[in-house]
């Protein structure tokens, strides 16, 4: 019997309150003998986790959970007689492996810029080469949020997820054409240095410092969700994963700057892919074929490519997608600095736009071949949920478990599976703390150190990366309490890059655009969607706001489920209905990033026109004669052929093509 499954399994969702008082037939831990227990022990003995006891000897040894057998046995929960499957020594082999590898380029692009400069650490003296910078860029952008969140997206909600392909696709030329000739031209070093040049310092720093703010929290993400999916195949605890991917990655970037960012990015980016690959192939042999694939997510309404709604509170549609996705992905490859920073690392503004062209394709293949793997997950356990069923806690656990499933029984696979996330995760962090540095350097230090030996500067950049590396990681206990990774990154990124995108949009679209409209829209901007984040997140962690795009789910076959529990869990649900949040807290967040660029335009532009009517009601209609002496306008002249300048640079009509 299929059901509803609802975000968030915690006390009273998912299992009815009233399961627990009954007395349930379960296959505990203790190799598989049965015995009759309450559902709030089974629970602890069947859910996903790395319980363990000592032996006669005192050495501790894994504990199997045993499954009854099933007839189809491409259908069974897992591939073996035991659960949980604990990486073996060739996956801790490979996994160790990935993390030297990453190393040992940190060390070599240490040794070969021993020279010391600045300029060569941060934009790799702006001659590195296209297809790494291009790997880079891709590899940084999907991160392993999206090779968690994506497969569990469309496990859950269906192939809507993939039409993120076409917001990528749209937003390149944009990008590329559009934001990135106009850095090219000024050959500025930091994105925020336009904004002194269009406005002053005082936007540009506060730029600069929402930048960081958003690369504290996006960076512990980013880093949690990798370290979740250690801690389910390895038994290491999360937070000591985090804690060596902080470790390794910060090591490799503080020492070799950008060229070891990009040229580990380029490793990781083919384990990447190649760990994806492996993945779907074993998956799709196991259930039976592609064709067995599409029919149990047709029959389950997960094939859903055209969904055209217009209610702006149903989370994955064609216009929240080809309108508010392009936005959101425009605010990483238009403005962002991790990606300007390695765009102005290349000798031409041609080279760059073909890096992104490149990276396109890599992302785009990236995220349909996500998009695979959720529907063979949902194939291979169409009958049988393993969250609805409480196997495993939380939604981002299903690919990990999925792994362990399907490839547990073959040594190395999944720590190849792992290596593929872990690299995901390496090479965003080593870009984001590689950019904050530059940033931090460029926008704080720089412009009242101006003359800064190199060698100085070299050592206080590196300081920064290990500094801000300490405060992301204190922050990832905060974001371990996050529903579902991929929701959770999308939306605060999406809010805080708004108020980013807005003010760069703002002064390049907007010519009577000033520095008090800017600075006034973007702090506006910044207030109001940190607001709509914060609540909307905590409506959804309390259960007010609920994902009306969950797909049906059958716990028909699962051991401890039967006819019985899955009819009271249904009764449940529909007598327990939530009342309706506020509108503004069930919008899509992938309307998140448009909202706040749209804020920062409109307020931008009033604040700046009412500035200028003001200033002509109050200025004098005729100058005295000491204003037009040469001497007391020689400044301002200065200061309009400086505008001039930039007017021209930013002029639409003239930007190459």
């Amino acid at each position: 019997m299929d059901i509803l499954h609802s975000k968030g399994h915690g006390k009273g969702q998912g299992i009815p309150v009233d399961i627990e008082a009954r007395f349930l037939k379960v296959w505990t831990m203790c190799g598989g003998i049965k015995k009759i227990d309450k559902w709030s022990n089974s629970k602890r003995s069947c859910a996903f986790g790395r319980k363990r006891r000592r032996s006669a000897s005192g050495k501790s040894m894994a504990v199997n959970k045993s499954w009854p057998e099933r007839k189809d046995l491409r259908n069974t929960m897992a591939t073996s007689n035991s659960w949980p499957k604990l990486f073996t020594w060739v996956d801790y082999l490979l996994f160790a492996f990935t993390l030297l590898v990453s190393s040992l380029v940190g060390i070599y692009h240490a040794w070969r810029g021993s020279s010391g400069s600045t300029s060569d650490y941060l934009m790799g003296g702006k001659k590195m080469p296209l297809l790494p910078v291009a790997l880079s860029l891709a590899a940084s952008s999907f991160s392993a949020t999206t090779l968690l969140g994506g497969p569990t997206d469309v496990y859950m909600n269906g192939t809507m997820y993939l039409w993120f392909i076409f917001s990528v696709v749209l937003c390149t030329p944009i990008a590329g054409y559009i934001y990135l000739p106009v850095f090219h031209r000024l050959q500025i070093v930091s994105a925020n240095q336009y904004l002194e040049i269009r406005f002053n310092c005082f936007v540009r720093r506060i730029a600069s410092i929402l930048f960081i703010v958003k690369q504290l929290l996006y960076l512990s993400i980013v880093a949690y969700g990798p370290s979740l999916a250690l801690s389910q195949v390895t038994g290491i605890n999360a937070f000591v994963s985090v804690s060596i991917l902080f470790a390794v990655c910060t090591f490799y970037t503080a020492i070799g700057g950008i060229k070891a960012v990009v040229w580990t990015d380029t490793i990781q980016i083919v384990l990447i892919f190649g760990s994806i690959i492996i993945l779907i192939i074993k998956g799709v042999t196991d259930v039976g074929g592609l064709g067995i694939v599409w029919e149990r997510n047709y029959n389950s309404s997960r094939i859903d490519i055209f969904n055209t709604d217009t209610d702006p509170t149903t989370p994955h549609t064609v216009w929240s997608f080809s309108i508010g996705g392009v936005i959101y992905w425009l605010s990483w490859y238009a403005v962002d600095q991790t990606v300007v920073q390695r765009s102005l690392a290349m000798p031409t503004l041609r080279t760059a736009q073909i890096s992104m062209w490149i990276n396109m394709a890599f992302v785009c293949g990236i995220i349909f071949l996500c998009g695979i793997v959720g529907l063979v997950m949902y194939a291979n356990y169409f009958d049988c949920d393993p969250l609805t069923s409480q196997i495993i806690n939380k939604a981002d656990q299903i690919l990990p478990f999925y792994v362990m499933d399907v490839l547990g029984d073959y040594p190395g696979l999944p720590g190849l599976f792992v290596a593929g996330v872990l690299s995901g995760a390496l090479s965003t962090i080593s870009s984001v703390l590689n950019a904050v540095a530059l940033v931090v350097y460029e926008d704080f230090v720089r412009p009242f150190f101006p003359n800064l030996p190199d060698q100085t500067a070299t050592r206080l950049v590196k300081g920064v990366s290990l500094l801000f590396s300490g405060l992301s990681f204190s922050m990832v206990f905060l974001v371990a309490q996050v529903k579902t990774i991929l929701d959770a990154t999308v939306s605060f990124d999406g809010a805080v890059a708004g108020s980013i995108l807005g003010v760069f949009t703002l002064g390049i679209f907007v010519p009577c655009a000033n520095s008090m409209g800017a600075g006034v829209g973007m702090l506006t901007t910044f207030g109001l969607m940190m607001w709509l984040l914060l609540s909307t997140q905590i409506a959804k962690s309390s259960g007010v706001v609920q994902n009306s795009q969950v797909k049906p789910f059958s716990v028909e076959n699962c051991p401890a489920f039967n006819g019985t529990s899955a009819s009271l869990h249904l009764n449940s649900t529909l007598s327990d209905e939530p009342e309706e949040a506020f509108i503004l807290l069930r919008i899509s967040y992938l309307w998140y990033t448009l909202i706040g660029v749209l804020i920062v335009i409109t307020i931008g532009t009033l604040v700046s026109l009412l500035i200028k009517a003001f200033n002509c009601v109050t200025s004098p209609v005729q100058m005295s004669t000491e204003q037009l002496n040469d001497d007391a306008v020689h400044p301002k002249n200065t200061s309009n052929d400086r505008q001039a300048h930039v007017n021209e640079v930013f002029a639409m009509n003239e930007l190459p093509q």
